[in-house]
């Protein structure tokens, strides 16, 4: 009987994970927009600067990668670790079964007590190929639930993000309209002394919305953090694995 060949294991870089939850698409109309006015703004620093301004330009990357991504975790990394371990599962099932058949050749081929010894040793480690493959499978189905929990949290986070933004705004032009006209401050601060702040009632509303979005923002991290922590556990199991395998 004719020995089979193992075939080659090929593993590529999987690609980077989708997004699978459904984002807020405000918070996507201004992650565009940001880019957009960044780029213009930064061409303006650049001019002011050489006019020996010393401007700081704004910093590079989406809305997304500076506030959702470093609160709520890499989504789209973390499926494409999920992407990786089930490859990888793949090709240890795989060789598995090719060193079964290699073992279950040469048992035909070969006879007596070295046979029997090399035939065993084969066996045992087709079977420690396949139960790696059990394990990284497994990894992969705790990443990728992982994955999708963080893109939820994310999407909370963007929801918030265009909440805050959109009470900032109000506050802005609020402010502008009582202390833009002849007067500016010296009249707001006149109209409080008189009025009290029931002459700014949707101001201070609204300054007290901002207070309470940043407190929702600040509640939802510890969530993350906590939730993180329980994730960390939950994936103990792959460390186990590699320590196991020196």
């Amino acid at each position: 009987m004719t020995i089979p060949l193992l075939a080659p294991v090929l593993l590529d870089r999987p690609p980077r994970g989708h997004g699978v939850v459904v984002h807020d698409a405000t918070f996507q109309a201004w992650d565009r927009s940001f880019s957009f006015m960044r780029d213009v703004v930064n061409l303006g620093v650049d001019a002011l600067n050489q006019a020996g301004a010393s401007l700081r330009h704004l910093p590079h990357g989406s809305l997304e990668e500076l506030l959702v991504l470093p609160l709520c975790g890499d989504y789209g990394a973390i499926r494409q670790n999920a992407r990786a371990c089930r490859d990888v599962s793949s090709a240890w099932s795989g060789w598995s079964r090719q060193v079964a058949l290699l073992g279950a050749g040469v048992a035909v081929a070969w006879h007596g007590a070295s046979s029997t010894a090399y035939v065993a040793r084969i066996e045992a480690v087709a079977a420690g190929a396949a139960a790696t493959a059990v394990v990284l499978e497994r990894g992969a189905r705790v990443l990728t639930s992982i994955a999708t929990a963080a893109e939820r949290f994310g999407v909370r986070v963007e929801r918030l993000v265009v909440d805050l933004g959109r009470t900032l705004s109000r506050v802005v032009r609020r402010l502008l309209t009582r202390i833009g006209g002849p007067g500016g401050w010296a009249l707001f601060a006149a109209e409080l002394l008189t009025q009290g702040l029931s002459a700014v009632s949707d101001l201070v509303d609204d300054v007290r919305r901002v207070v309470r979005l940043v407190d929702d923002l600040l509640e939802l991290k510890e969530q993350i953090v906590d939730w993180a922590h329980d994730q960390r556990d939950a994936l103990d199991f792959l460390l186990d694995l590699r320590l196991g395998h020196r």
